[in-house]
Order: structure tokens, then C-alpha cells, then sequence
């Protein structure tokens, strides 16, 4: 309810959301707080540290507020963002993290108020219409696997974990992802996801996830899908590697029948921003990552 007003929400399954709290090794209960009026469960705070991300030597933790509309500035939120926020703080964190999208006005004013400071732009791209995809080849020696998330073995997911930690290492904010949380999204997800491998005589050398999003479709009646990650090794980029996948991608969810493709890329990518505005999509959304000093905030 709190985050229907968001562009690109759709309503999580209780399985789906079970995989990234109750079933996730880093949910701690210390951590997370449900507020109710009566029996009607009104608010909603969490913080999280990883694991991954601590041994990363990335000293930080994740807060989530989240309000239904009509109980907003009562209260609640300045509330829980104090309990999160005191809960990272208990763990030694020295930084919270936040991802808000912009069209989240109170939730962007909460933070702000709260000492958060905005630090990166993300950019939420469209391509729009039934226009020709332009071709982009694939370079010779490469041969492109497709196969549904949902239908991977335990090793097939881990293969295309560690392919997209290594190609996402480097980036901004990003801690390798465990294989087990990879598994817990494969068995708990509604949408199928298409995975594609380029793969070399030595190994893989990138990896595309594409989304079709049936939910998200079913909800605001159209016809949609996401890439969702696209990410080529460091010493095999420049190639054309990435844009091939890219229309790969985008390929296969036309033949879903899809009129629309989502892309998101961080603002400051620029060498992905114009490969993206090269193939028609255009920006149409944004989000922005918020950071507060636990050290120096008291």
C-alpha cells in the first residue's frame, strides 16, 4: 500500500516478500518493526546489514520506511527511521544506505529531515512503441545460451552469480550477492526471468536477465518487461558484447508481445547511458541513493 505510488511498483507475493526478510540469513528481528492501529498494520521499518557487504569492507547498513498514505506525517515514520537508524548504530555500522525513487516525495522529505544526504542518480529509461530493434552482431567466437531462472539448477544460478559480481564489482554501492539469495528469488518469484550467458571458449563472459513482468502488467494493464542486469567482463568489454545482448534481450521480450522495455543505469554510466539512448530508449524515471554518516550524526 505504501509503495503503490511509485512508477514502476507491483504488489509482492507473501513468498516474495518471505525470501527477502524471514528467509534472508541477515534478517534479524532486532531490526524490524511493524506498527499497528488495532489489528491494522499501518508502518513498516527495517534495517539490514549483510554480510556480503561487511566483508566487503563495506562498513554500512540498508533502512526501509514505509507508511500507507493516510497515516503519514503522524508520526510513524520519524519514528521508525529513529529505531532503524539506532539498530545499525547497536551493529557498529558506520553508514546508513537508502534507494528512493523520486515520484516517493514524503519518503524523500523524511529522510532528508532525518540527516541523509543524496549521493548518486539512477536513470529509469523506456523504449516506447513497436519500432525496429537496430541489430547490433555479436563478435565471432561466441555463442549466446538462454534458459528461464525458474527452470536453472543450483549450479546454473551460481555460475550466473559469480558472473554478475564480477562484472558489477567496482560499481557504486555494489557487494557481491550470495548464490542462496539468487535460489530464494528463483523459487519465490512470480515474473519469469529469461537468463543469457555469452559464452567463450574460456568461460562466460557476460550476462543478461530479462524480466517479463506479468504482475506489474496484470496491475496497470499493459504490456511490459525489464533488463533487468546486463553486465560484460572488465577485459572483454568494448567488444559490442553488451549491446548484443542487449537487443537479444530486448528481442525476446517484443516476441512476448511486449510494447515496452525498462532499463535502469546508474546517471553517471555514460558509456551505458548512450549504448541505451542509441537503441531509442529514453529517460522517464529516476531514482536517487541517500546516504547518512552514523559517526557524525547523533
Amino acid at each position: 500500500m505504501s509503495r503503490r505510488e511509485t512508477a514502476f511498483h507491483r504488489n509482492l507475493t507473501p513468498a516474495e516478500v518471505n525470501t527477502e526478510t524471514f528467509d534472508d540469513p541477515d534478517y534479524d528481528p532486532k531490526g524490524a518493526w511493524l506498527v499497528l492501529d488495532g489489528d491494522r498494520p499501518i508502518a513498516y521499518g527495517i534495517g539490514v546489514v549483510e554480510k556480503e557487504r561487511v566483508e566487503a569492507g563495506m562498513n554500512d547498513g540498508w533502512v526501509e520506511t514505509d507508511v500507507v498514505p493516510e497515516e503519514r506525517n503522524k508520526g510513524a515514520e520519524e519514528e521508525l527511521m529513529t529505531l532503524t537508524v539506532n539498530y545499525l548504530r547497536s551493529r557498529g555500522m558506520a553508514r546508513a544506505i537508502a534507494r528512493i525513487e523520486e515520484t516517493e516525495g514524503w519518503k524523500i522529505a523524511l529522510y532528508l529531515q532525518s540527516g541523509f544526504k543524496s549521493v548518486r542518480h539512477f536513470y529509469r529509461l523506456a523504449l516506447r512503441g513497436e519500432a525496429p530493434i537496430p541489430p547490433r552482431a555479436m563478435p565471432p567466437g561466441i555463442e549466446v545460451t538462454h534458459k528461464l531462472m525458474k527452470d536453472m539448477s543450483d549450479n546454473e544460478v551460481a555460475v550466473m552469480s559469480e558472473v554478475v559480481n564480477d562484472t558489477f564489482s567496482g560499481h557504486f554501492d555494489f557487494a557481491p550477492q550470495p548464490t542462496s539469495r539468487w535460489i530464494r528469488w528463483r523459487d519465490a518469484c512470480e515474473d519469469p526471468s529469461m537468463v543469457t550467458l555469452a559464452v567463450t571458449a574460456t568461460g562466460v563472459a557476460a550476462v543478461c536477465i530479462i524480466e517479463d513482468s506479468k504482475g506489474f502488467n496484470e496491475e496497470r494493464g499493459v504490456r511490459s518487461g525489464w533488463i533487468d542486469i546486463l553486465g560484460v567482463r572488465k577485459p572483454l568489454r568494448g567488444q559490442g558484447i553488451g549491446a548484443a545482448m542487449l537487443v537479444d534481450g530486448m528481442t525476446w521480450l517484443r516476441s512476448l508481445g511486449h510494447d515496452t522495455i525498462f532499463i535502469g543505469v546508474d546517471a553517471e554510466n555514460e558509456k551505458a547511458l548512450g549504448l541505451y539512448r542509441s537503441l531509442g530508449f529514453k529517460v522517464e524515471n529516476q531514482s536517487q541513493a541517500y546516504h547518512l554518516d552514523l559517526q557524525g550524526h547523533g
